[in-house]
């Protein structure tokens, strides 16, 4: 039987630094303006759709951040190969 294995890293660490500013994108446009065209039966939720279009930008700069990181960690893995080479 294959064992598998665990990475120490996040799965969510591990998507491509282009696919956070994707998802950064569709969060921003799915909280700002499809959230609150919802028609919820439950009182709660209705608030707090009603609340997701300022969650927006928040959500969205935290994709960012991580679409930040991811890039540098990519350019960095370059570099320091760049370097190894010489």
């Amino acid at each position: 039987m294959k064992k598998r294995r665990h990475s120490p890293i996040p799965y969510f660490l591990r998507i491509p630094w282009w696919l956070c500013v994707l998802l950064a994108i569709v969060s921003y446009c799915i909280l700002k303006y499809f959230a609150p065209q919802l028609q919820l039966s439950n009182k709660t939720l209705q608030n707090l759709a009603m609340a997701a279009p300022g969650l927006a930008p928040i959500a969205a700069t935290l994709f960012l951040l991580l679409a930040a990181i991811r890039l540098y960690d990519v350019d960095g893995d370059e570099a320091d190969d760049d370097c190894k080479e010489k």
